[in-house]
């Protein structure tokens, strides 16, 4: 009994304080400005070793103007792009595809859920992947991975998880 009221406990200090205790996110140089914006509460976030830390509110965060592709086919859910190069995430082929703005297919990663997100680090080494896992078919049962491809290295990691934290996460610039 003890154990279960100790695992509901944590689990819940877990999902109030986003605590995460994984350490794969110290690989990612640039992670100091990723930013996890929280829209309800309005706290911007930043990671740190046991998960993220509140450092400001916002009433909004910067958007980034999705690039108008005219090769992108319907398949596609979300494009960014910096400078020349583009990440396109394809839902069909369950992938992320890193090339030119032209098109042109340079890298392939494959993905195990759906991508919500994509974003470049400013200095163009990381691309951020936002994924969804959709555990029940009826039930709100979302458990979400905010990933940090680095693109020199081929590298993926985890720099957050956890069940049902939706953030809008974005590159803080400057």
């Amino acid at each position: 009994l003890i154990l279960i009221v100790d695992g509901l406990a944590f689990g819940g200090m877990k999902y109030v304080f986003h605590l995460d205790f994984s350490q794969e996110y110290r690989q990612v140089e640039t992670v100091d400005q990723l930013r996890f914006w929280d829209r309800w509460s309005e706290k911007v976030y930043i990671r740190y070793p046991f998960g993220l830390k509140p450092i400001e509110k916002r009433k909004d965060v910067p958007t980034k103007e999705i690039p108008a592709l005219s090769w992108l086919d319907a398949d596609v859910y979300d494009v960014t792009d910096s400078g020349e190069l583009a990440a396109w995430y394809d839902w069909k082929e369950d992938a992320v595809f890193i090339g030119n703005t032209k098109g042109e297919i340079q890298e392939t990663f494959d993905v195990i859920y759906d991508v919500q997100k994509l974003a470049f680090s400013p200095d163009g080494r990381y691309l951020l992947v936002y994924e969804i896992d959709y555990r029940g078919e009826i039930t709100d049962d979302e458990y979400c991975y905010y990933l940090v491809i680095d693109l020199d290295e081929g590298m993926r990691y985890t720099v957050y998880s956890g069940y049902r934290e939706w953030f809008r996460v974005y590159w803080e610039t400057g």
